[in-house]
């Protein structure tokens, strides 16, 4: 019994040691630090027992160590440094550059950008990941459609145009391009020119020989198409008639009066010789009828004017002979005595 109280007050010290050592707290680790998985699972950490950090995603170690130490209840100072990851310079792509503001630093992000005639496909924008760069891109040939045939006309040029790929016209015999020749298909999958258009064209000699009916018919026929083609059809027409004028000039006045008439898409016909007249004729009555008018306006006048001076004379006639006779009786009475 002695013996083991003995041996009790010996280990007292010891046991009174080992109490004195406090544990360490799970560290919290805030912004670039975070704790191990394995440090995490630990649900204490004795005196001298060590915590294992690393690097929070984004972030790569720089330098220094990845642990730290339960110094009395205390952890000691984290020494590890960490620094953005860095996606670099993005891998070079066909007909692409890279639009690059805010850096490559983990987080950024940067736009891509295609050259003239060439579409994105893809991400318009990549942001840096962990990864490296998310998203894909590339740049591709503008394209356009295949445009429609002409009536009267072929065309010629690839079945799928691309950027810069042109597309030719030719017209049918005796038919004439109105238009240009060529399109050109552009940066946006747009053509530089609406298509062409064939037309019937009279030679100048054609155009001499021409009657004025056979220019009304031609013009009234033309005078149908739609509106889009009638102003290219109206310059063709004055061209033509232009060149017609070198043959004969009779041909030329009357083409270009006709040519000139245009109103709203319609042709207005000359007046013809019997319009003219009935016209003169209803002119001429309307003259007349005026001239009546102002004949019985100066007669009525005249009359007023006349009845006024007759009025007139009338009474001063009146006012004359009273005055002789009063000079006559005093002629009298004057003999008489």
């Amino acid at each position: 019994m002695t013996s083991v109280k003995a041996w009790s007050l010996l280990l007292l010290p010891f046991s009174l040691v080992s109490m004195g050592k406090a544990e360490c707290p799970v560290p919290s680790m805030n912004g670039k630090f975070v704790l191990s998985l394995e440090s995490i699972l630990k649900n204490s950490f004795a005196d001298d027992s060590e915590a294992l950090l690393e690097c929070a995603k984004g972030y790569e170690r720089d330098k220094g160590p990845t642990s730290i130490t339960c110094v009395n209840g205390v952890w000691s100072e984290v020494k590890l440094i960490c620094k953005k990851v860095d996606c670099g310079q993005p891998k070079p792509s066909p007909h692409m550059t890279y639009s690059i503001r805010d850096g490559t630093l983990f987080g950024a992000y940067i736009q891509p950008v295609c050259e003239t005639g060439y579409d994105l496909e893809g991400s318009s924008h990549r942001q840096c990941l962990v990864s490296g760069w998310s998203g894909k891109a590339e740049c591709i040939l503008s394209e356009c459609d295949f445009p429609d045939p002409i009536e009267h006309g072929e065309r010629f040029g690839p079945e799928n145009p691309v950027f810069n790929d042109v597309i030719t016209y030719s017209c049918n015999d005796k038919y004439t391009l109105v238009g240009n020749s060529s399109i050109t298909c552009g940066e946006y999958g747009e053509y530089s020119s609406p298509p062409p258009i064939c037309i019937v064209m009279t030679t100048p000699t054609e155009a001499s020989t021409t009657t004025n009916k056979a220019t009304t018919t031609d013009t009234t026929t033309v005078s149908t198409r739609s509106h889009g083609e009638e102003e290219i059809l109206e310059k063709i027409i004055i061209i033509t008639l232009t060149k017609a004028s070198t043959t004969t000039n009779k041909a030329t006045t009357t083409d270009m009066t006709t040519a000139s008439n245009r109103s709203h898409g319609r042709i207005v016909e000359k007046p013809t010789n019997g319009s003219s007249s009935i016209v003169g004729i209803f002119a001429g009555i309307v003259v007349i009828f005026a001239g009546i008018v102002v004949i019985c306006i100066l007669g009525i006048v005249v009359v007023v004017v006349a009845v006024v001076i007759w009025k007139y004379l009338k009474q001063r006639g009146s006012y004359d002979t009273g005055e002789e006779l009063r000079a006559k009786e005093d002629l009298l009475l004057i003999q008489s005595v």
